[in-house]
C-alpha cells in the first residue's frame, strides 16, 4: 500500500528508481546513504524519508528498536612494547552512527601485563577521557567486572585502549565485542 498521496508516487519515486536492480539482502548502508545524505528535513522531503526508513528496515541497514543484524563485529588491537602507553583508537564509528559495547577479554601472550579502556575523544592523554575498565593478567580472561552498560560509541564519544606493564617481547590482544544500533 502506498503512502496517502505520497509524492511522487511509488512508480515515479527516485529511491525506487536507483534502487531497482538492488535486492533486498544485497542493498549496504553506503547506498542507502547515497540517497539520505543530501535530504534536507522539511516537509517536501517526507515521503522520501519515509521510504528510506522503509527500505533501511527491511534491508536491515536501519533499526528503530535496537541493534541492527548482521553488524556485530569482534575487534582484535595488540598491543605490545612499540604502543605500550598509547591511547589506541578501538572503535570509533563514523558520524551518524551508533554503536554499542557488548564485552571485552584479553589474552597475554608471554609475561603478565594490562590493557585499560576508555571512551572519550582525546586520543592525547587517558586523564581526559572516561574510564570503563581495566584488565591485566597473563592468559585470557574476560574484563571482570564488565564495563557498565550499555556503553554507546559514537564519533564523538569513541573507544580507546591503552596498554600497561608489558616487557619487550610481551603482548596482549583486546577482543571486545560491539554491534550497531543506529
Amino acid at each position: 500500500m502506498p503512502l496517502p498521496e505520497a509524492k511522487p508516487t511509488p512508480d515515479k519515486a527516485n529511491i525506487y528508481e536507483q534502487f531497482s536492480n538492488i535486492q533486498a539482502s544485497d542493498l549496504t548502508r553506503s547506498q542507502l546513504d547515497v540517497i539520505r545524505d543530501p535530504l534536507y528535513l522539511n516537509s517536501q522531503s517526507e515521503d522520501v524519508l519515509r521510504r528510506i526508513l522503509l527500505i533501511g528496515q527491511v534491508t536491515d541497514q536501519l533499526s528503530i528498536s535496537g541493534p541492527i543484524p548482521r553488524t556485530g563485529e569482534v575487534i582484535l588491537t595488540t598491543f605490545n612494547e612499540a604502543n605500550e602507553g598509547d591511547l589506541v583508537i578501538i572503535k570509533k564509528p563514523s558520524v551518524g552512527e551508533v554503536w554499542v559495547l557488548n564485552q571485552a577479554s584479553m589474552t597475554a601472550f608471554v609475561g603478565s601485563n594490562g590493557v585499560s579502556l576508555f571512551i572519550g575523544s582525546d586520543t592525547s592523554s587517558s586523564n581526559n577521557n572516561v574510564f570503563l575498565a581495566q584488565e591485566a593478567t597473563s592468559g585470557v580472561l574476560a574484563f571482570s567486572p564488565a564495563p557498565i552498560s550499555p556503553v554507546y560509541l559514537t564519533s564523538d564519544m569513541f573507544l580507546m585502549g591503552q596498554g600497561y606493564s608489558i616487557d619487550t617481547g610481551e603482548s596482549s590482544t583486546l577482543k571486545v565485542g560491539v554491534i550497531r544500533v543506529r
